[in-house]
């Protein structure tokens, strides 16, 4: 299995830019009917919503982009994580090494975290490869939510913990 190697945090992946207009008008028009609720169990928070996309057929801008992502990185699961506002996640690692994400909205109050280090991703048509591997959390302290395209290898048992 073909699997960058980052040993950073977060950092831009060069030469690929995305349409993120393009994108959310996919989100907007198939993905966001089919979204489904996380709530945390211990407080009854809705934390996020998401989708695991598999297929591909009526987002034809992701899947182009999806075949470009393939050739640097295999990864296994394809999701739309909308991150609630005034949210959290708790301290964790991913399965995986190193994950993409492609920012669609967001907002100042949204930040990666790890140890002594925070991080924003501003929607800019950016492909972000993060080290999921370091423990680290996410924050979305703003009003508004976050929502990003990602890209992530659950190896072997593929499985997504989250």
């Amino acid at each position: 299995m073909n699997k960058p190697t980052f040993k950073g945090w977060i950092d831009t992946l060069p030469d690929i830019r995305v349409k993120v207009s393009t994108l959310l008008k996919e989100y907007n028009q198939h993905i966001e009917p089919l979204m489904e609720s996380v709530v945390d169990q211990g407080n009854s928070v809705l934390v996020q919503r998401r989708h695991h996309l598999t297929d591909y057929s009526s987002v034809p801008e992701t899947a182009k982009i999806i075949e470009t992502l393939k050739g640097s990185f295999d990864f296994t699961h394809v999701s739309y994580r909308l991150v609630m506002p005034n949210t959290c996640y708790n301290w964790h690692y991913d399965p995986g090494e190193v994950c993409y994400h492609i920012p669609l909205i967001t907002n100042p109050g949204c930040w990666f975290v790890y140890e002594h280090r925070t991080f924003r991703m501003p929607a800019d048509g950016s492909v972000y490869i993060v080290n999921n591997g370091r423990n680290h959390t996410f924050v979305n302290a703003g009003n508004a939510p976050r929502l990003h395209l990602t890209f992530m290898d659950f190896g072997t048992n593929n499985q997504n913990t989250y």
